[in-house]
């Protein structure tokens, strides 16, 4: 009788581990939950150059429209309204790690399977690699930020100036604060910047917040959060935008990561402080290159096992006129959990 079956050297067995990895790193990625190839999501991706030579990839950014458009019975040939879009231009880069053992002793001294433990341990440090990329681009230098004082919620161009204002008393996150960063965000502030899209799920809008641990605990011992959370409505479970998300606020998602960045220097030095970001559509655009790899190798006449992961990518923020597209920084002070 016939039996179809993969020897673990067969090229395409090894085209469906690297598939199987990359789907797992990516999926295990916080930022993963918002990629997407469309122009109406927070991380727009593209993978052209997977399948093709280069190592810069173009993204037409899309402006919101701003004309009147016509009514009744007023004619609307020649009343048109010309898209107005720009490139962004994201870079690739290679990013790789690998683990190797120190010989077949070793191997059969552990309890566990080495190899199997280290294609895991490189599965999870590329989740990691990924999401960091998409931290450390995001929360790279915003261009606005919104921050609290005594006097009420206000924004600078400086972060330095957000930073020296907060208080523990009146720098936290608070119901008036969202939903003025949101009113900033759909008008462009009279529109100092370009207004931020939303994202859409169901017909209806939404914006994402996402904010440190620390936030989200001053945020839920809000007294006016904890009377709305009783009301609280729950909406599209199962769109990935709500997955893990603390809270539905006037329309803005909120979210926590530990990997948003704290300190305790805000104010006059010795408040304890966090940074934040506010998104619509297209704040990240990311690239592939080149989806994970994996390398098995052997050294020593076989005596010693390499197990290797690395991609091809790219990830940056949008900023149009030297102001950021699709993003607003946000500083708030927090309570010190720890």
């Amino acid at each position: 009788m016939g039996k179809t079956a993969f020897a673990t050297d067969n090229a395409l067995t090894k085209k469906l581990w690297d598939e199987k990895l990359f789907r797992d790193s990516v999926k295990e990625a916080y930022f993963s939950r918002f990629m997407s190839s469309g122009t109406d999501t927070i991380v727009q991706t593209k993978d052209a150059l997977t399948k093709s030579k280069g190592d810069l990839v173009h993204f037409g950014i899309r402006m919101r429209l701003s004309g009147t458009g016509v009514t009744d019975g007023q004619t609307l040939e020649g009343a048109e309204e010309a898209l107005v879009t720009y490139d962004d231009d994201v870079t690739l880069h290679q990013y790789r790690h690998a683990v190797r053992d120190k010989g077949a002793l070793d191997r059969q001294r552990a309890v566990f399977d080495i190899d199997v433990e280290s294609v895991q341990a490189l599965s999870d440090w590329g989740s990691e690699k990924v999401d960091q990329l998409a931290f450390d681009a995001i929360l790279d230098s915003p261009t606005r930020i919104f921050y609290k004082t005594s006097s009420g919620s206000t924004s600078t161009t400086t972060a330095a100036t957000a930073k020296a204002a907060l208080t523990a008393a009146d720098g936290k996150i608070t119901p008036a604060f969202v939903s003025l960063i949101k009113a900033y965000a759909k008008t462009g502030g009279e529109r100092t910047i370009i207004p931020i899209r939303p994202v859409r799920v169901d017909g209806k809008p939404y914006f994402v917040l996402l904010v440190h641990p620390y936030a989200v605990y001053d945020w839920k011992n809000d007294p006016a959060v904890q009377q709305f959370l009783r009301e609280a409505e729950v909406r599209g479970p199962t769109n990935p935008l709500f997955t893990g998300a603390v809270a539905i606020y006037d329309g803005v998602v909120i979210h926590e990561h530990e990997n948003v960045p704290y300190a305790k220097d805000g104010g006059s030095g010795a408040v304890a402080w966090s940074k934040g970001v506010f998104m619509g559509a297209q704040s990240l655009v990311w690239a592939w290159g080149k989806r994970v790899e994996t390398v098995s190798k052997k050294f020593d006449y076989d005596n010693e096992w390499g197990h290797a992961w690395g991609i091809m990518a790219g990830t940056n923020k949008p900023v149009f006129n030297s102001l950021d597209y699709g993003s607003l920084g946000v500083y708030v002070a927090c309570t010190q959990v720890s």
